[in-house]
């Protein structure tokens, strides 16, 4: 009856009896379905923040980019990296940001979010003040305003 195995971050669903848990009787995925476990996503949603509050993304099935059924090692964040709109984010990548690789600021050390912290391969949970990725070199000694000395193209003063 399954089309196939689970991916792991979805694998505690696996079993018969647990199909009603993602879909409808005889239907598609819903995202509402996904939204009901997905709270953090939820939260980004109403809040506006974020990817998934994207006016074209939010009208998306979330099966669009996240299928399942094709096991355990099946990576749930399937996205064109190299074509991705970022500023569908709501932060724009400018000067210096632009270049670097997606990993470079999407880490774990840089989630503040415990839930989000602990998946794997997640490009959510980033705050959008320099700090959250960036080492407070001043020490706390100056604002959180970078912008008044810094720019993005050069972050030495």
């Amino acid at each position: 009856m399954s089309p196939g195995d689970l991916s792991k971050s979805h694998s505690e669903l696996e079993g018969l009896s647990n199909c009603t848990l993602c879909h409808d009787l005889g239907n598609k995925v819903t995202n509402q379905k996904c939204l009901d476990c997905h709270d953090d996503i939820k939260s980004l949603i109403k809040e506006d923040r974020g990817y998934h509050a994207d006016s074209k993304v939010v009208k998306q099935d979330c099966f669009e980019c996240h299928s399942d059924h094709h096991g355990l090692k099946f990576d749930m964040v399937r996205f064109d990296e190299d074509n991705f709109d970022h500023k569908q984010t709501g932060y724009f990548l400018e000067g210096k940001h632009e270049v670097i690789d997606c990993r470079d600021c999407h880490i774990p050390d840089n989630i503040q979010n415990k839930d989000i912290k602990k998946r794997n391969n997640t490009f959510l949970g980033l705050e959008q003040d320099c700090l959250s990725c960036h080492s407070d070199y001043h020490q706390e000694t100056l604002s959180n305003d970078c912008a008044s000395c810094h720019d993005t193209e050069n972050f030495r003063p």
